[in-house]
């Protein structure tokens, strides 16, 4: 496959290895290109939300990857999905995805009635929830999503402690579900072994982005 460059604008250095690790396994040819401003959420948290000067520095990251030549780009931070949701393939001549709008789009093609959101944090939590919510809507499904916050799981952990605290807090929820979504790209590693243990369709980011940025590529070369 054609050496393609893939940049990840990254807000955390957490999530810079799930999506590098499902992109070159996706696209085993690719070159990831990693660009990373470490402060965007704690300014954030600290300006009570994505401020214009924020959304700005984040479209400013988005500019250097495409000026630099990126074939994708990905942004790994879900809080700033909406800088990416805007753009225009025809105008960039490259796609450009949020972190969880292929995982949404997934989770919505599993057509389930009750979904399990998996996070590590509250403000994460409650901004994917809202908005896997909305896409449910947007494709006229009634399916409701439960979210489970572990905060154990917010601090850099080996992969099998993160799988063990994500799933003793699964373990203790008692409303059914039929497919669960990490919400984050620093759980993603756990998603195959919480499958095997729960027996149950595991959704994570990284992966679902890899997915679609491999169609997009594709159909670019055609």
């Amino acid at each position: 496959m054609t050496d393609h460059r893939i940049a990840l604008i990254s807000a955390t250095p957490l999530a810079i290895a799930p999506a590098a690790a499902a992109i070159s396994a996706a696209l085993p040819g690719a070159t990831v290109w990693n660009l990373l401003d470490d402060r965007l959420l704690a300014d954030a948290r600290t300006a009570g939300g994505i401020t214009g000067a924020l959304a700005a520095r984040m479209d400013g990251l988005i500019e250097i990857a495409l000026a630099g030549g990126a074939d994708g780009v990905l942004l790994t931070c879900s809080q700033f999905g909406d800088r990416a949701d805007r753009r225009e393939r025809e105008v960039d001549g490259a796609a450009v995805l949020s972190a969880d709008g292929p995982l949404f789009a997934e989770a919505v093609a599993a057509a389930p009635a009750r979904v399990l959101l998996v996070a590590s944090l509250e403000s994460a939590a409650d901004d994917s929830a809202t908005r896997l919510t909305s896409a449910f809507s947007e494709a006229g499904s009634s399916a409701r999503a439960h979210t489970v916050v572990v905060p154990e799981a917010a601090v850099p952990l080996p992969a099998s402690a993160l799988v063990d605290v994500l799933a003793t807090a699964i373990s203790g929820v008692e409303e059914p579900y039929d497919l669960v979504v990490l919400a984050q790209y620093s759980l993603a590693e756990a998603a195959g072994p919480l499958a095997e243990r729960f027996g149950a369709v595991v959704l994570d980011g990284p992966s679902a982005a890899a997915r679609r940025l491999t169609a997009a590529l594709e159909e670019s070369s055609r």
